[in-house]
């Protein structure tokens, strides 16, 4: 939530499907600034901005992973960048430098660095800054789809180059009720729907309902797994503990025996608990090898987004938890089967 709810209200356009320029967005979107302003809402900060595209032909391009870089003017990303207090940058003439979104890696950046140390645009050419990339987390949707890096062009360059998305991050005095944050994106969507008739996508994020369905989600995601993990290791241990019980009477001879040939009862009790660590333990074990392949597979394919979105120490804790439970589990029917052993082998 700390990446994707940055801004109490979060506008943004796509322009995905639209074919004409004509119908690209405009405006400010003044109904949400109607309804602030109706519900009495103080506002802290406010940054309506477009992003542009670098060449004007760019704009058909549409192939999926490949949509162009857009760009931003300098001001209105110094104008994020002190809404989220950051410090604000500043570029020499003809100058351009890249913001990247958090879960990109650094040879990504370097590599696109490389590859575009010059950009041509419609009003002529740039240079990179010597300050080549900023990666500050600004939010998900201040760059074009598919892409995860935005360039920042300098205001004169940007007032002549072709206005495809329109955005507005807002920030409030106070935090939204979840009331107010309902009824602003119902009204919201009905003047600006996802899909408009000329084809242009348009969203709002409310950080308070945002918060609000991560979390419900959240808890029900991690209590159903939860629950299913448990149940799962209640059948798997429960029919391994029953397999060894019902065979006890067969062992009580074979350990009488035993006992007859003048084997200690303490030795006895050791030889109950090899055969139940095996029992037990295999199984056991064999899961956690595979189970280690799993995670470590998961965790390398996914590492950037948990850096960024989650924590290794927060993801760690969580599966801490979860591997305790089970645990917990195993050791109780491990040591209820062991004593029900010991005594049907006795009687």
């Amino acid at each position: 939530m700390d990446s994707r709810s940055m801004y109490d209200v979060q506008i943004n356009s796509r322009y995905n499907d639209v074919y004409e320029k004509n119908d690209l967005p405009t405006g400010n979107y003044e109904v949400v600034t109607d309804f602030l302003t109706e519900e009495g809402i103080a506002v802290s900060a406010d940054c309506a901005f477009s992003l542009y595209l670098p060449n004007c032909e760019d704009f058909h391009d549409r192939v999926k992973h490949e949509f162009p870089v857009v760009a931003i003017s300098l001001s209105d990303y110094n104008a994020i960048r002190e809404m989220l207090g950051y410090e604000a940058i500043t570029l020499e003439e003809n100058e351009f430098t890249t913001q990247w979104h958090t879960t990109a890696t650094t040879d990504e950046q370097e590599e696109f660095i490389r590859s575009h140390a010059v950009v041509d645009t419609d009003v002529g050419r740039l240079t990179l800054s010597e300050q080549a990339s900023y990666q500050e987390a600004m939010g998900e949707t201040l760059y074009n789809s598919y892409t995860r890096v935005v360039y920042v062009f300098p205001d004169s360059v940007c007032q002549n180059l072709l206005s495809v998305n329109r955005n507005r991050y807002i920030q409030t005095s106070k935090e939204l009720s979840y009331s107010d944050a309902a009824a602003l994106e119902n009204r919201f969507i009905k003047v600006y729907p996802e899909l408009s008739e000329n084809g242009v996508g348009y969203s709002i994020r409310l950080s308070t309902l945002q918060i609000n369905e991560a979390k419900g989600m959240n808890f029900i995601l991690k209590t159903a797994m939860i629950y299913g993990a448990v149940v799962l290791m209640v059948i798997c241990l429960t029919i391994l503990s029953l397999q060894q019980l019902l065979d006890a009477g067969q062992y009580r001879y074979r350990f009488a025996v035993l006992r007859k040939l003048g084997v200690e009862e303490q030795d006895i009790k050791g030889l109950v608990m090899k055969q139940l660590g095996v029992w037990f333990g295999l199984p056991v074990v064999v899961s956690i090898i595979v189970s280690a392949i799993v995670v470590a597979y998961f965790l390398q394919s996914v590492s950037v987004e948990i850096s960024a979105y989650i924590g290794i120490g927060a993801l760690i804790t969580q599966l801490s938890i979860t591997i305790s439970i089970l645990i917990l589990l195993l050791v109780c029917y491990f040591l209820s089967t062991w004593i029900l052993f010991r005594r049907s082998i006795t009687e």
